[in-house]
């Protein structure tokens, strides 16, 4: 174990750029693997607008995976740097959808972990952001910023910000539509049915993924390195719905 934190540490180190980076991911249990494999591919990666969105979206994963653990402390400082490495990618093309993008979701992910009152303001430029990127590229990252937007409009407050249900139906339905394989689709609706109790809707589309095998099978390039994640979150709604019925 310990030498798997040392060569864990070392690749962040090299390929990631902050050595406070590195040592946060060591207290992370659940995507060491993946990390490993992308970061070495990072690391023999030219240094330019590529490397940086893909520093943005490892560093969102990464964030995410430490949410997953109940692990808010570090989570933060993940987005945080994730939201950097994009916006020093936008310095070097505003136009890139991909940099924008992935600024979006990290930006919008600290909003919500922070909800206090400057994280009510960005909220609503990271939903003007993703509503410009929808328009130019709608498939990006399989309906990515419909998905993101879904979550942003699902977890933001109702009554002083721009949470709503149904406007986070409407973009997890449209995600659905162009990408219905897809296991961060279906996964990220079923979480807003299991949000909105509506448990059988739920259980049946985490059902149906599961029986399909298509986070084992699915080809889905950079974002199979979500495919742990993904069975982490689907199995952890199972247990919690099988506790609840015992």
């Amino acid at each position: 174990m310990k030498s798997r934190i040392l060569m864990l540490t070392t690749f962040c180190s090299l390929c990631m750029g902050s050595s406070t980076e590195s040592l946060q991911i060591t207290k992370i249990q659940n995507c060491q693997k993946p990390v490993l494999t992308s970061l070495a591919k990072l690391g023999a990666q030219p240094i330019g607008i590529q490397k940086e969105i893909e520093r943005s979206r490892l560093n969102f994963y990464l964030g995410r995976c430490a949410l997953n653990e109940d692990n808010v402390e570090i989570a933060v400082p993940f987005f945080e740097q994730g939201q950097e490495r994009a916006e020093a990618a936008i310095e070097i093309s505003k136009e890139d959808a991909s940099a924008s993008f992935w600024w979006a979701a990290n930006k919008g992910a600290v909003a919500d972990l922070k909800r206090n009152m400057g994280a009510l303001k960005t909220v609503k430029d990271v939903e003007e952001r993703l509503i410009s990127i929808r328009l130019k590229d709608p498939l990006l990252a399989f309906s990515g910023p419909d998905r993101v937007l879904g979550k942003i409009y699902q977890k933001a407050p109702r009554f002083i910000s721009i949470g709503s249900s149904s406007k986070a139906e409407d973009c997890f339905n449209r995600a659905l539509e162009k990408f219905p394989k897809f296991p961060g689709n279906i996964i990220a609706m079923a979480e807003f049915y299991d949000d909105e109790g509506r448990k059988e809707e739920a259980q049946k589309l985490i059902t149906k993924l599961m029986a399909s095998q298509e986070i084992e099978t699915g080809d889905y390039g950079d974002f199979n390195i979500e495919k742990d994640e993904w069975n982490l979150v689907a199995n952890h709604l199972i247990k919690k719905w099988n506790t609840k019925s015992e």
